[in-house]
Order: structure tokens, then C-alpha cells, then sequence
């Protein structure tokens, strides 16, 4: 018994020596290994520990942006002005703020290669990044609302649909794109938010993931656009339509977050409304209205997804969470009823 206990633990440690010799002997990255190389491992690692939908939306940034342009360079050649001069071309037709979600995957790779000590340091450190203006957003404007309800009770679909989504349930573009009938209950009045389609240049993220864990939530439906989702339901199942998205074009195909954007902008404009006012603005204007009826902030961070300290732990914490939705729900038909049903 004890010989093959020997035995065993002789056989054990052979195999860590061996594993301990090839990771000895392993060749590293000499300095002309190029940046595809480290961005791709960056990637593949971050596959492990990351978010789906992140790494998938830094892959399409890699794909799209990196690669491309910088992906055969190697990376001892990669200085800091080499970057600084392609940010710079960047920068005429991107926002900072774009560029910089770039620049997570570039400096995630050149600190693999420091590790690594193929490069000295990483020149990301010394890049000069443009002031960036903040853009707080359209103001909360009781006339402009009223102005784009109206509009929207005249539209055609799918606009009417998601600017019913965006204003009056504060769904973000992405979730709006993303809502499917399978998401929607009619029989018990609830949507869940649990879809989202995002987009970096054509390419679009079609996902079962949202932008944070707080925004996967269930919505309790608003009294006065129940009767609406039911009529758009048995309007697209009639002309023969998927019945995937909720906001469907004529040919079944899906609207995509920029398609929402750009044809807002034109209604807008079409309709004598302000045209500083974005599509997300619908969202500050739910939750601004939400505010103004008294409901408590609460309440509007749950109807909105927006992140609080309170992590849903148990089924009576959810279901306290429905009838505080409900709440919310009976606030904003409150607030807009006579719009909706008009």
C-alpha cells in the first residue's frame, strides 16, 4: 500500500517538473512580435473574465479600428507618437469619447507586452488626450413632451413604437432595438428587459445581456399603452411578420439604434420640434416627469435600470419590486394617459 502511494506521488511530481521545464524552456514574444498578437491574447483573455457583450463590442473595435491600421506594426515600433498621430486622425470624424473606448484595447495589449518585457513602459501613458465637452443633455420641457406625443400618436410604425418606449418607459436605444414580443406579457401586463442590439459602425450586437445587471428589469406595462402593444401585436402577426422585435419595419427586419436615431431626427425636424433634442432624451424626459409627479428616485432608478446599492436576493425582494413598479406605472399613465388613448 505504501509502495503505491510512492509510486503515485513519484509519478505527481515528474509531471510538475516537466510542466515546470516547459514553462522554462517556453518561447516569449521577441520585440518584432506586432500588436495583433497582443491584442488578440488581450482578447481571448478577457473572453475568460469579461462581460459578453463588452468583449464582444472590443472585438468589433479591434476589427474595425485597431487591427486595421495598427495591427501589423510591432509593438517596440508602436511610441506614443505613432498612437497620438492615429487618435489625432481619429478624432475628425470620431468623438473623444469613442476614441478612448478604442484606446481600452490598445492599452490592455501594450501592458501584456510590458509584462512580458518586450516594450520598456507603455506609451498609452504619454498620449495628450483633447479636452472633452460634457453634453448634459436637452432640458426637461413639459411643451416639447406634449409636442412629440403628438407627433407620435401620428406617425407610422415603427417610430410610433419606439418613441412610445423611449418617452414613456425610459428605454434606452439599444433596449428599445432589442425588445421582442417573447419579452412582453400581455396576459400578466409586464415587459422584461433583457435584450439589447448594439451597434459600433454596421456592425450590431444582437444579445441576451444589457448594459448592467440593474438594467435587466421587469416593467410593469402603463395602463394606457397596453391597448397599443395589443393592437401592434395583432397588426404584425396579421401582415405575416417574425413576431421577433416589438420594433419591427414593414419587412419584419428590425430597426437598428441608428436607424432610431437618424429617423427621429428627421420627425423632429418635420414636426417644428426642437432639433437639439436626441432620442435619449425620451429617457431623461420619463425620468424627469416620473420626478416632477412625486415618485420617489427610488422607484425611477428601478423603472429605468439605473444601478443602486440594492442587489435583488430573494423572491420577495422581486416581488416587492413589481409592486413598486406597478406604482410607477400607474404614476406615468397618470402623467400621460390622456396623450396615449387620445
Amino acid at each position: 500500500m505504501k509502495d503505491n502511494t510512492k509510486r503515485k506521488a513519484l509519478q505527481v511530481m515528474t509531471e510538475i517538473l516537466a510542466q515546470w521545464e516547459k514553462e522554462a524552456n517556453r518561447v516569449l514574444p521577441n520585440h518584432d512580435t506586432t500588436l495583433r498578437y497582443y491584442v488578440e491574447g488581450w482578447l481571448h483573455n478577457m473572453e475568460v473574465t469579461g462581460r459578453r457583450n463588452t468583449v464582444a463590442t472590443y472585438w468589433s473595435y479591434a476589427q474595425i479600428h485597431i487591427l486595421p491600421a495598427l495591427g501589423d506594426i510591432p509593438v517596440q515600433d508602436l511610441t506614443w507618437r505613432v498612437l497620438q498621430s492615429y487618435y489625432e486622425g481619429l478624432f475628425k470624424t470620431h468623438k473623444v469619447a469613442s476614441v478612448k473606448k478604442y484606446n481600452v484595447v490598445v492599452n490592455g495589449a501594450l501592458e501584456d507586452a510590458r509584462r512580458d518585457g518586450v516594450i520598456p513602459s507603455n506609451p498609452v501613458d504619454l498620449l495628450k488626450w483633447p479636452r472633452e465637452e460634457r453634453f448634459e443633455g436637452y432640458p426637461y420641457n413639459k411643451d416639447e413632451v406634449k409636442k412629440i406625443l403628438v407627433m407620435a400618436r401620428a406617425i407610422e410604425e415603427p417610430m410610433r413604437a419606439a418613441i412610445i418606449l423611449g418617452l414613456c418607459y425610459g428605454l434606452r436605444r439599444s433596449e428599445v432595438c432589442g425588445l421582442r414580443w417573447c419579452d412582453i406579457d400581455l396576459e400578466q401586463g409586464t415587459m422584461h428587459i433583457q435584450h439589447t442590439v448594439t451597434q459600433n459602425g454596421n456592425v450590431l450586437l444582437d444579445m441576451d445581456s444589457t448594459k448592467t445587471k440593474r438594467s435587466n428589469r421587469v416593467l410593469v406595462l402603463i395602463p394606457s399603452t397596453a391597448a397599443y402593444f395589443r393592437g401592434l401585436y395583432a397588426q404584425q402577426k396579421a401582415a405575416g411578420l417574425p413576431m421577433d422585435k416589438v420594433v419591427a419595419r414593414p419587412d419584419g427586419k428590425f430597426l437598428r439604434p441608428d436607424g432610431v436615431y437618424n429617423r427621429f431626427k428627421t420627425l423632429i425636424k418635420k414636426n417644428g420640434i426642437d432639433t437639439a433634442i436626441r432620442f435619449h432624451d425620451l429617457r431623461h424626459f420619463a425620468g424627469s416627469m416620473l420626478a416632477d409627479h412625486g415618485v420617489p428616485l427610488k422607484q425611477i432608478q428601478a423603472f429605468l435600470g439605473h444601478d443602486y446599492n440594492s442587489p435583488i436576493t430573494s423572491k420577495v425582494y422581486i416581488h416587492e419590486e413589481l409592486q413598486s413598479g406597478a406604482k410607477t406605472s400607474a404614476a406615468m399613465d397618470e402623467i400621460l394617459g390622456d396623450f396615449l388613448t387620445a
